[in-house]
């Protein structure tokens, strides 16, 4: 059984980079987030601000585990 300590983050990301491939016949790369790392601790009261297309969306998306990131790591 896995026991959570009261220190640990309720949220971790580390270096999360997700990219999009968009356009035909010339394919486009689109980043969305790039080497995004931050913490959350628990019982923190976190927003996330930022103007459109800033990749906020996408963030959330990979923390639903709708979308997988590119690379880094999120728990």
């Amino acid at each position: 059984m896995n026991r959570v300590t009261p220190t640990e983050p309720a949220v971790e990301v580390r270096g999360l980079s997700k990219t999009f491939r968009s356009g035909w016949p010339r394919r486009r790369l689109q980043p969305a987030l790039r080497r995004v790392s931050f913490a959350v601790p628990r019982g923190a009261i976190f927003g996330v601000l930022g103007p459109n297309g800033a990749g906020k969306t996408t963030l959330l998306s990979i923390l639903a585990t709708l979308l997988l990131a590119d690379e880094g790591e999120a728990r």
